[in-house]
């Protein structure tokens, strides 16, 4: 504590005030609520400090630094981190993606066998093709669009092209 830090200043007292370098690189104490979260302050190897923000169950939720002119900055994590790698190697697919699918596959099972195979299997395709950009971008891609647009363009196909063309093959024996 210095003379230029009164006790109980208000925020607004704080805000209004002109700080000097040397003031906001000053070594302060951050007292949290009980059972709250805490703020540790570390020394990485290159010697620089490092300030740990941790939750009330102690996992690290940012890393803070700062820099010469007392600026505070955030640090990002790399990929190569484990629990970045814990995050991205998670899929997540929303459960509107599934009734989207069940309702194309529902009405295609209502015309015929042949339609809802065709569905299903291009319904699949899509969503392995989806998997396949996600791992190729790298970032959270939508997964009905790919799957809906094939599934509803072979039924469309199906219903109107294959099936016609099944039943007269059935129609007319074709022997070899």
């Amino acid at each position: 504590r210095s003379e230029a830090w009164p006790d109980n200043p208000s925020p607004n007292e704080l805000l209004a005030r002109q700080y000097t370098t040397q003031q906001l690189c000053m070594e302060v104490e951050a007292i949290f609520p009980r059972r709250g979260g805490r703020i540790d302050r570390e020394v990485n190897g290159n010697g620089e400090t490092r300030y740990v923000v941790k939750n009330r169950q102690g996992e690290v939720r940012k890393i803070l630094f700062v820099n010469q002119e007392g600026r505070v900055f955030e640090e990002r994590r790399r990929e190569g981190d484990e629990e970045d790698e814990k995050e991205s190697n998670n899929i997540k697919l929303g459960l509107g993606d599934f009734i989207f699918y069940s309702v194309l596959v529902s009405n295609a099972v209502s015309y015929s066998f042949t339609t809802f195979a065709a569905c299903m299997l291009v319904i699949l395709g899509g969503l392995g093709s989806t998997l396949v950009l996600l791992a190729v971008y790298q970032h959270a891609l939508p997964a009905l669009p790919i799957s809906i647009f094939l599934g509803v363009i072979f039924f469309l196909l199906t219903r109107l092209w294959i099936e016609p063309w099944i039943h007269a093959v059935f129609e007319n024996p074709f022997y070899v």
